[in-house]
């Protein structure tokens, strides 16, 4: 898994729940790196991962500029992990991987709209 040359990486037991360790957030969090999580779907590369209900979650501590980023739903998940909501992503099976995955999931983090 071309994944695991960038970050640490394990998967649970089911095999469909991928952690990886050491994910760089953009300037603004609360925390330069966390821990994600990743379901991925069943059908995993033909549907892209984070969408639907394969979910991607993050701490539940995150927050951007002191604020809970929108596409951020607290406690959905496993305890103490906040599910990150995705409407959808650019995606091409033949092409992405996981790594484009995360350099989406990134993007989509680097300046989120927040609540309040």
């Amino acid at each position: 898994m071309r994944l695991s040359c960038v970050y640490n990486i394990s998967l649970d037991d089911t095999e469909r729940n991928l952690y990886v360790d050491n994910f760089n957030l953009p300037p603004g969090y609360n925390t330069g790196v966390i821990r994600v999580l990743l379901a991925l779907p069943t059908n995993y590369p033909e549907s892209p991962p984070g969408v639907g209900s394969s979910r991607v979650f993050v701490p539940s501590m995150l927050r951007y500029n002191n604020k809970v980023p929108k596409d951020f739903h607290r406690d959905v998940g496993p305890p103490g992990w906040s599910w990150w909501c995705y409407e959808s992503i650019a995606w091409n099976s033949s092409s992405d991987d996981l790594i484009t995955f995360f350099e989406l999931l990134r993007a989509h983090m680097t300046k989120p709209p927040t609540r309040g």
